[in-house]
């Protein structure tokens, strides 16, 4: 018997079963979205799990317990995910079935439509889960800004992102100093621009806040010190960096900075230490004590110079801080590239952005700010420089796009290593 609709139409249970195959169809393309390579992937882990688990209930021992941690959110989803799964099957059946009477039909065509529904977000809950932690999520970070292109206008924007993200640390009630910062006098304006600074910001899981805004940051706008009122474009690079403890009695969550198969390890004879007089305004003590110190790690080139305290030794502890957080964090993205190199050559496809693209577009004249890699734009260029709440919904839509891209490093990874096995002779 059709039942009746507003406007003296009706619909029969055969036009409701129709539309139960369409919302099914929509329901199988969600599953055919997580990728076998995920969805096997998601498996091992889960078998895994609960291998562990067996093994802590005869005996418990805590590396076995924080590797079950890591792998319980995958477990958990997958496990929501196939019962999900399973009663859309259920369902289904219960509907072919020409024996379920017109009632029941109604009920289960009603959950249908739920279930579609939930089943869509336990697969990207279960995507997300899938996606590894990354090392340095949860330490503290250093921010280094320094001018590139552009002059007197890029070291006086680059003071204007110091205060952004003093301001967005302040709001968030997060722990920010001054770790290092070379002023740069510009001439024809009255503000000082910044040569480098670098802030620390101590809270744990900083780096992970915050490593959204590496990269190249850009800016159009009139400079105070143009006379004839053009448009300039000046650029600013923005690096997050892990900022370790001093010595390697804090818990790290990867080896010490005494196994040389660590990223955090750095051999003391790869680095030439130089002492020399501070330079520059800081007081009675600069040109008067041998307390700067520069630090240069051979094998990568890279500098890193400490003057900001009066102590030589806390200069170079803190240059040592930052040494050990760019070698890591040049490590890490070597290792990202060959990745990167792997998925190319077996499966295709563009490379992810590095620390030498540009992220952000900020335009004055616009009011606009435009982040290049997650696409949003927003006309609020003067909140987002104070740190406001304009800046976390920029930041969060990249964090967004962080996912989606890992996601899909994951399923490139997971393609190929399986292509590069079924290459192998047999």
């Amino acid at each position: 018997m059709p039942q009746p609709l507003p406007g003296g139409y009706s619909i029969s249970i055969e036009d409701k079963i129709i539309s139960i195959s369409e919302q099914r169809a929509a329901a199988v393309s969600t599953l055919n979205s997580l990728s076998p390579a995920l969805l096997e992937r998601a498996r091992s882990i889960s078998a895994e799990h609960a291998k562990l688990s067996k093994d802590i209930a005869n005996e418990y021992d805590s590396t076995v317990a924080r590797k079950l941690g890591e792998l319980s959110s995958t477990a958990k989803a997958l496990e929501h995910w196939e019962i999900a799964q399973n009663s859309l099957s259920e369902l289904e059946q219960l509907l072919r079935d020409p024996t379920t009477d017109q009632e029941l039909r109604i009920l289960a065509t009603e959950e249908v439509q739920s279930t579609s529904q939930s089943l869509g977000q336990l697969a990207n809950q279960l995507r997300a889960s899938l996606i590894p932690t990354h090392p340095f999520a949860n330490l503290p970070c250093l921010l280094e800004i320094r001018p590139g292109v552009g002059g007197s206008e890029a070291a006086l924007f680059a003071a204007d992102l110091m205060r952004m993200y003093q301001a967005f640390c302040k709001r968030h009630s997060l722990r920010c100093s001054m770790l290092k910062l070379d002023e740069s006098p510009t001439k024809g304006a009255s503000d000082i621009g910044v040569q480098e600074v670098v802030l620390e910001i101590e809270d744990a899981g900083a780096y992970n806040m915050l490593r959204s805004e590496a990269g190249v940051h850009r800016v159009q706008r009139v400079p105070a010190t143009e006379t004839s009122g053009r448009t300039h474009t000046s650029v600013v690079s923005v690096l997050i960096l892990p900022r370790f403890p001093t010595n390697d009695a804090e818990e790290l969550g990867e080896n010490s900075f005494d196994d040389p198969s660590s990223d955090y390890y750095v051999d003391p004879k790869d680095v030439r230490s130089e002492i020399m007089r501070s330079s520059g305004a800081g007081g009675q003590h600069v040109n008067t004590t041998d307390s700067a110190v520069r630090l240069t790690h051979i094998p990568t080139n890279i500098v890193v110079s400490m003057q900001e305290q009066r102590s030589q030794q806390k200069n170079r502890a803190r240059a040592w801080q930052i040494l050990r957080g760019k070698i890591a964090d040049a490590r890490r993205e070597a290792r990202e590239e060959e990745k990167a190199k792997l998925r190319l050559s077996v499966l295709g496809g563009g490379k992810n952005p590095g620390r030498s693209d540009k992220i952000r577009t900020y335009n004055w004249s616009q009011q606009r700010v435009t982040d290049h890699r997650s696409g949003i734009t927003l006309n609020q260029l003067d909140n987002i420089l104070e740190g406001g709440d304009s800046l976390d919904e920029v930041m969060e839509s990249v964090k967004a796009w962080f996912r989606e891209r890992d996601v899909k490093a994951l399923i490139a990874d997971e393609e190929a290593m399986a292509a590069k096995h079924a290459s192998k002779p047999k």
